[in-house]
This record gives structure tokens, sequence and C-alpha cells, in this order.
């Protein structure tokens, strides 16, 4: 009977290990996507409603280490003119789930620019919703036209979502 509440045990036991490694995989992999120059956007409107996403249907998904407890809206309205302003909102789901927010602009893997930053922890349930200026996100805001990666990642550096903001 021992043994096999030791076996029972040590098979969920290597479950548990072989998930958490897979999680982590599906994690790094997510990662190294989220840090890749901008291919397209979600179109949206300025009440937030997705008019197209078959531009690019990878904008604005969730982490595996975040599923179930962020939820994302895409970032609304895109393209957005310079002098306007953009919002991205994120639900927070879980109790205690997210320690810390920051939004940047990524321009290549050696350069970004600070956006937004909520280093409370944890972040309280319920709906952020983050209104960022596009004269602030794109590169050069003399010439603010053009495809923006924008990245959202918590306290710890791991990033919750991404997805590309089109200035006109």
């Amino acid at each position: 009977m021992k043994a096999y509440i030791f076996n029972i045990l040590l098979f969920f036991l290597i479950a548990s290990f072989l998930t958490a490694c897979s999680q982590s995989g599906d994690q790094r992999e997510f990662e190294q996507q989220a840090i890749q120059m901008p291919e397209g956007y979600t179109q949206t409107n300025g009440r937030g409603d997705i008019v197209n996403d078959n531009i690019d249907p990878d904008d604005w998904r969730v982490a595996p280490f975040f599923q179930g407890i962020v939820q994302v809206d895409p970032a609304f309205p895109n393209p957005v003119l310079s002098n306007d302003r953009v919002t991205l909102r994120i639900f927070i789901t879980g109790v205690d789930a997210v320690s810390g927010i920051r939004v940047f602009s990524l321009y290549n893997i050696n350069q970004f620019r600070p956006l937004y930053e909520d280093m409370r922890s944890p972040i309280p349930t319920g709906l952020l919703s983050i209104s960022l200026n596009p004269l602030e996100i794109a590169q050069t805001p003399e010439n603010p036209q053009g495809l923006y990666r924008i990245i959202v990642e918590d306290g710890s550096r791991n990033i919750i979502t991404y997805g590309d903001i089109k200035i006109e």
C-alpha cells in the first residue's frame, strides 16, 4: 500500500514539474515573440470595438504566466492620430496576481522608452485603464507616423502582453 501511495505521489510530482517546465518554455517563447519588430496591428475604433484583427492576430494576447488572471482589450483607437490619445485596458481578475505594471515602446532589442509605470504590489483587481500619448510612443515626436511595438510587463519583468500601434 505504501508503494502504491508513493508511486501516485511521485507521478503527481513529475507531472507538476513537467507542467511548470512547459509553462516556462511557453512564457519564454511568448517573450521572444514580444521583442520582435511590429508587423501589422489590430484595427480598433474610438470606442474600443475591433474593426479588423486579421492584420495582426497576435496583438494583445495574454502571456502563459498570466492566463486566467489578466485580460487585455486591444488598444484603441488604432490607428491613432498623433494629437489624440490611445487607451489600453487591462482587467486584473486574480487576487494578488500582478505585482507592478510597466508599459514601454520598443524600438529595437536595445532601445525602448518607458510610457507608464504603476509599481503597487499587488495591483488591485479590476480595470486598469492606461492612456498613452502617441508622441511619447513615437521614436521621434517630430515625425511620429509609423508602427510601434508596445510591451506590458509586471514588476518582475515578466511580459504580460504586447501589441502594435499605428500612429498616423
